[in-house]
């Protein structure tokens, strides 16, 4: 990640947050957030016209081959989620998506669909870990984690608390260093 990256994201999904009203020791409702910055959320069976094999081979026969998408349709933007997957897990997609958007990641491959529609896709590795981070910070901002871990909650609690993996409340305590800074070990 280019040099600061980390701090400015924390930054951005402090400012986002509190924009949005949610404190950083607070769970964000992910589609809510997307929902009051202008942006489509859609499950695929919410998608307009998707026909049933479409549908079949997105849900049935092979739902783990994704988890989302970004689309655009002139002005309206789209995030489809793939609604097999768990919640913690669609929340982090979610915020991936967002994330891509909100730091203007350029695809290195965009296809249009047969109905015309682009699809943005194939993001080089360093942009994809610029995505991750900063759909970490938005879940769970380092601040708040640093409220709740010097509560005494562990990661699992912290998981349960703000509704994201328990991989991805250890990831971030792990990588905030928060347990450090508390002299935890």
């Amino acid at each position: 990640m280019r040099r600061g990256f980390k701090t400015q994201a924390e930054k951005l999904a402090l400012r986002h947050r509190s924009a949005f009203g949610v404190e950083p020791h607070e769970k964000i409702n992910p589609k809510a957030f997307l929902e009051s910055i202008g942006l489509v959320v859609w499950k695929p069976e919410d998608i307009p016209g998707i026909s049933p094999d479409s549908l079949k081979q997105l849900m049935q026969s092979d739902p783990d081959a994704w988890s989302g998408v970004t689309v655009r349709e002139g002005p309206h933007t789209a995030i489809i989620v793939n609604s097999v997957h768990p919640p913690t897990r669609q929340a982090s997609t979610l915020m991936h998506e967002w994330a891509h958007i909100e730091l203007r990641h350029k695809p290195s491959r965009a296809d249009r669909s047969v109905g015309g529609l682009l699809l943005l896709s194939d993001y080089p590795a360093e942009i994809e870990e610029e995505a991750d981070w900063l759909a970490g910070c938005i879940l769970a901002p380092r601040e708040g984690l640093l409220h709740l871990c010097s509560r005494g909650l562990k990661a699992n609690q912290v998981a349960v608390h703000y509704g994201i993996s328990l991989q991805m409340s250890n990831w971030r305590i792990g990588k905030t260093g928060v347990m450090r800074q508390l002299g935890i070990r």
